[in-house]
């Protein structure tokens, strides 16, 4: 069993730890004004030979296996397998699911698909969902434009802010948050019954 619970509550995280669980991990809660943080973007593109498309029209294979190979890098997500029709009803049947801002990066001469972006249109406003690069096309600006893109429709939309969370333990998605202005909102605890495993 997990549950998660706001770092602050000192007393329930006791509750907690006395009848059993252990803490798994904390995600640091984060929000970007998207004025500043597009500023703070700049002039973000793409490298020559790299293209952005739409979730609504890549190949739901091709999105779904980088989809899983970009998990296997986030800490808590590890393992992390979804059939076709799992990820098909999570994405393009997702109320909070945009054209707009679910983009993903394709290299034109292969079709290899090596990135992506996405933020949630939720009731309660845009959460930036997940953002990733393959590692073999990292330190290239492809996360960067990519954002840059899905912001800017944020925006359009008529939002002012986003929000998301980061692993405290994800150095890449921290160094990022810090590098647009991201501000920190607090931060939650992820606990497990009973003892970790390794």
């Amino acid at each position: 069993m997990i549950t998660h619970i706001s770092a602050d509550r000192a007393g329930e995280l006791r509750v907690l730890a006395d009848a059993g669980f252990t803490a798994a991990r904390r995600e640091v809660n984060v929000e970007v004004n998207l004025d500043e943080t597009l500023a703070n973007i700049g002039d973000a593109s793409l490298p020559a030979g790299v293209v952005a498309i739409s979730a609504a029209d890549a190949d739901m294979d091709h999105l779904r296996l980088l989809d899983d190979a970009l998990r296997g890098d986030i800490p808590g997500t590890g393992g992390w397998r979804s059939t076709p029709e799992e990820f098909a009803e999570e994405t393009l049947d997702a109320r909070a699911f945009n054209p707009a801002t679910y983009l993903a990066a394709v290299k034109q001469d292969t079709g290899e698909y090596i990135g992506l972006v996405r933020i949630w249109m939720n009731r309660s406003g845009p959460r930036i969902g997940m953002f990733g690069v393959l590692r073999a096309y990292r330190r290239r600006g492809i996360a960067l434009a990519l954002l840059a893109r899905c912001l800017v429709a944020t925006r359009d939309i008529g939002h002012r802010t986003a929000t998301s969370e980061y692993d405290e333990k994800n150095e890449a998605s921290g160094a990022l948050f810090q590098r647009i202005g991201a501000r920190q909102t607090g931060s939650t605890m992820e606990f497990a019954a009973g003892p970790l495993t390794a």
